[in-house]
């Protein structure tokens, strides 16, 4: 079950972050930027999502927290596995909502739920012309058992490396896209699975940091706000706001019954963009 997350973790940490690489469309012939000292983005983007980044560890962390104390795995709360998208926008979304799905799969050791996912997640990829950009080679040393290994390093370099290949605005968007799919779907499956017992503090305080994110993942969109269909989603969850702030403003009261308030306007959400 290890080796499998830690596959699967890997997949869908490289799916939120590497459809940049590529958008829709041929690679530029030009020189790469130097993402960091690009011009063509506000300061603060890069931060953003390097926050984000770690909300993906603290989500998985609060699978295998729920996994460990006894919450039962439920397929319902996640998208169906032959899920289809049109449009590259709503394929980036979904490329990071079922990353979100994957990683929920592998904490529970659900292995056919998961691999079914992959095998939409690629096929998703691959109309958007990004299967290439996954490094099979770091995947690989990710998902072995080899304990010399520092996975975190590994995880870090990913990261590293999908930020480089943020080449010009349209691709930096779809990677956001990804990143509010991701993190939608991610606070969808936590709030399905903790409205009705958050007793363990550990699971409280996960389903709390994934809150926290909202504001990143809203200044995020705000920087492709002249985008149509970005601005749209962004108006979308600014319609949760009072919920979320039910949550993050009592890190220690927030009870079952704003969990369930928040599942309920973040399923609204999502059915409106799947």
């Amino acid at each position: 079950m290890k080796r499998t997350y830690l596959f699967l973790s890997a997949i869908s940490f490289s799916a939120i972050t590497l459809l940049s690489s590529c958008g829709g469309e041929e690679a530029p012939t030009g020189p790469k930027y130097n993402f960091e000292r690009a011009e063509s983005l506000p300061d603060g983007y890069l931060a953003e999502l390097g926050i984000i980044k770690t909300n993906i560890e603290v989500t998985a962390k609060l699978y295998e927290t729920m996994n460990k104390n006894g919450y039962s795995f439920s397929e319902s709360a996640m998208l169906s596995a032959g899920k289809s998208f049109s449009g590259s926008s709503k394929q980036a979304l979904g490329i990071g909502a079922i990353g979100s799905d994957m990683v929920y799969c592998a904490a529970f050791g659900q292995n056919q739920s998961a691999m079914s996912r992959m095998e939409g997640l690629m096929k998703t990829a691959g109309s958007l012309g990004i299967a290439e950009a996954f490094d099979q080679e770091l995947i690989e040393k990710m998902a072995s058992e080899d304990t010399t290994i520092n996975k975190s390093v590994l995880l870090t370099k990913a990261y590293l490396k999908a930020k480089d290949q943020l080449f010009s605005d349209e691709r930096a968007q779809y990677a956001t896209f990804m990143v509010v799919g991701g993190w939608l779907e991610g606070l969808h499956i936590a709030c399905q699975m903790s409205k009705s017992d958050l007793s363990n503090a550990d699971v409280r305080l996960g389903v709390w940091s994934m809150c926290d994110a909202y504001t990143n993942v809203l200044h995020m969109c705000d920087v492709f706000k002249d985008n149509a269909e970005m601005k749209a989603i962004a108006e979308q969850l600014k319609t949760i706001s009072a919920p979320i702030a039910k949550i993050t403003k009592h890190a220690k009261k927030f009870s079952t019954s704003d969990v369930e308030e928040l599942g309920a306007a973040v399923s609204e959400i999502r059915g409106s963009l799947y």
